[in-house]
């Protein structure tokens, strides 16, 4: 027999006869009810199972015809194999198959088979119902060559197809293969082959919700317990406690710079030793290589900005999907207890800027004051000084952005916190202004020298794209001198001197008095008055003339004496001051003279337009 000669009829009836007919009863379904159950299956099993459940349909289809041809008396195997893509044509899955090769071998069961098909009814229904494709639809022809052939032949062939209507080709193209020949080719191809696939991925479906459900719930219960402990008012080392407890993990809570925050599980030592010290990278949760073990990091968001970092470590285990969703939530815990400090702080901060203000304004009496210190936690205790901070980038964008200068009085604010450092911070007319009190009155000459570096340090360090000045005050017993004291800090800021980034006012003679006046113009119009000549004269020279001058006359006008601190010869010195005497027009050796030129020569230098480092003996401390 021949697959030519093949009938439907030969097989299947169309009507109801008797049971025990040897025909199979047929029924017809439009191809458009397919289409629709096809869309169905979509829609509620998802793509990948529907997939599967029609390969698994159309293979037994094929396997069910299969068995029926197998009865057959065919001329040759050949016709055997061609009866699948008839029998294809006649259940009206095709209109027309091409062979365009077909090798096979039944004793060593092999085949490999490759053919067009046209006008696939799968095809059709999948481009009017879902449009053009990316991928080949025609799961239940493939499942029923698959399965038909597997059963002539003997061996599990599977039937890939390699073009397809649907994507726009112009007719489908399916290769046929044993396993075997298929080279591991088709290995992902084999689970949708399965009969219990779909079950098991169900069951499989089922087990991952399940996970999902008691990871989603043990999350949700340490979400609470974290949020409790931030409402408690509790601090990171209390967060950092639950998490551990709860994840039964070590917990390392780190700021942007690395700094620990809080620990627990391990010692803070054992901490340190654990730290990646790059974790600028992490912009999400991500599992490292750390210097022991593992670690899973996430930041800590805060204003839009990463603020820090939360991590679980590990020794050789490695983090279940539930320790991400976890630490994610003791992050969001952080940034809520980060907010609720810094909106502490600033309320804080605002009162005690308020506070020196008043202060500065002398519009609080004694009792207040002391009420208001109290509070704030500021200790009046003598004795006390100013300083003020000036820099050019804060006064450029100032009238722009008035977070900077916030931003920099918070910063010095936390700083003095942290060292313990008694002092109040604000600012006032855009210079930042600090008073600061307590400490031993014998030595409170290098207190402040020491307290001004490191706060000038600390800026330099902070800001490093700023440059900061800083102006101090003397010291003073009283409170009512607070006023005199913030008038010399900002009056030291006046006479900036060169090569300096922090002036003293009690290292200022008596320039330092008249800058504290507020008459800069005035000293000007004074040393040009005095002075104009020479410097005309003497400012492409490098100022010799004027510098020798101002060692002749620090030196208590003794030739000897000045040619000596100058290395110059005491013939050229007369030299350059007769040539000086000549230049100014008056004689520099007259008491009344002297006075008044060498007051303006230490207000040129603190005008910063005579470079002369001058050593000054501080003046005593009230």
């Amino acid at each position: 027999m021949k697959a030519a000669d093949l009938k439907l009829s030969q097989f299947y009836k169309t009507a109801f006869g008797t049971e025990d007919s040897q025909f199979e009863k047929m029924i017809t379904i439009p191809t458009s009810a397919l289409g629709t159950l096809r869309k169905e299956l979509i829609e509620t099993l998802g793509p990948e199972q529907t997939k599967g459940f029609l390969l698994r349909h159309g293979w037994h289809c094929g396997v069910s015809d299969a068995l029926k041809m197998k009865k057959l008396d065919w001329d040759n195997n050949e016709e055997a194999l061609y009866a699948g893509p008839k029998m294809h044509i006649l259940h009206g899955h095709l209109e027309e198959v091409i062979i365009l090769q077909n090798d096979f071998d039944f004793d060593e069961k092999t085949i490999h088979m490759e053919a067009i098909w046209r006008n696939s009814y799968e095809a059709k229904e999948h481009l009017k119902l879902f449009g053009k494709s990316d991928h080949a639809v025609c799961h239940t022809l493939v499942g029923y060559a698959s399965g038909y052939l597997s059963t002539i032949i003997g061996e599990k062939v599977i039937v890939i197809e390699q073009g397809c209507h649907a994507m726009g080709d112009e007719c489908c193209y399916s290769v046929c293969k044993t396993v075997k020949k298929w080279n591991g080719e088709v290995d992902d191809i084999l689970k949708y082959y399965e009969p219990n696939s779909l079950i098991n991925e169900l069951n499989q479906t089922f087990e991952k919700l399940k996970i999902e459900r008691d990871n989603l719930n043990k999350s949700y219960q340490v979400h609470t317990r974290l949020m409790n402990e931030v409402l408690r008012e509790n601090d990171l080392s209390s967060i950092a406690g639950v998490l551990s407890q709860t994840a039964g993990l070590p917990v390392m809570i780190e700021d942007t710079q690395q700094k620990i925050l809080a620990v627990s599980g391990i010692s803070e030592e054992e901490a340190k030793q654990r730290q990646i010290h790059d974790l600028k990278v992490v912009t999400k949760t991500e599992l490292m290589k750390a210097p022991a073990g593992h670690n899973l990091v996430t930041p800590i968001f805060f204003q839009r900005k990463i603020a820090g970092y939360c991590s679980f470590l590990y020794n050789v285990e490695q983090p279940q999907e539930v320790d991400s969703m976890i630490l994610e939530r003791a992050a969001l815990a952080c940034s809520t207890y980060m907010l609720n400090e810094h909106t502490r702080f600033s309320a804080e901060q605002r009162m005690r800027g308020s506070f020196l203000e008043d202060v500065l304004a002398r519009q609080i009496c004694t009792e207040e004051l002391m009420r208001r210190a109290h509070y704030l936690g500021f200790d009046l205790k003598p004795p006390h000084f100013m300083v003020a901070i000036h820099s050019e980038t804060i006064k450029k964008t100032l009238n722009k952005d008035l977070s900077v200068i916030d931003d920099v009085v918070n910063s010095l604010s936390i700083f003095c916190k942290d060292r313990q450092i008694n002092a109040l911070t604000g600012q006032k007319s855009g210079i930042i202004i600090m008073l600061l009190s307590g400490g031993d009155l014998s030595k409170i000459s290098v207190f402040k020298k020491e307290v001004c570096r490191k706060i000038a340090d600390f800026l330099s360090r902070k800001y490093p794209n700023d440059d900061f000045k800083l102006g101090v005050s003397s010291t003073a017993q009283l409170m009512e001198d607070i006023t005199q004291l913030h008038e010399e800090s900002v009056a030291s800021l006046k006479i900036m001197k060169r090569n300096s980034n922090i002036v003293h006012f009690d290292s200022l003679g008596i320039e330092g008095v008249l800058f504290q006046a507020k008459n800069a113009d005035t000293i000007e119009k004074f040393v040009y008055k005095k002075l104009g000549n020479l410097i005309r004269e003497d400012k492409n020279k490098d100022m010799e003339l004027t510098k020798t001058l101002f060692h002749y006359l620090n030196n208590g006008c003794n030739v000897h004496k000045t040619a000596r601190v100058m290395n110059f010869s005491i013939s050229g010195l007369r030299y350059r001051l007769q040539r000086v005497n000549e230049i100014l027009q008056s004689d520099i050796n007259r008491p009344n003279v002297t006075y008044q030129i060498y007051l303006a020569l230490h207000s040129l230098i603190a005008l910063g337009e005579l470079d002369i480092d001058v050593e000054v003996e501080e003046g005593s401390e009230l």
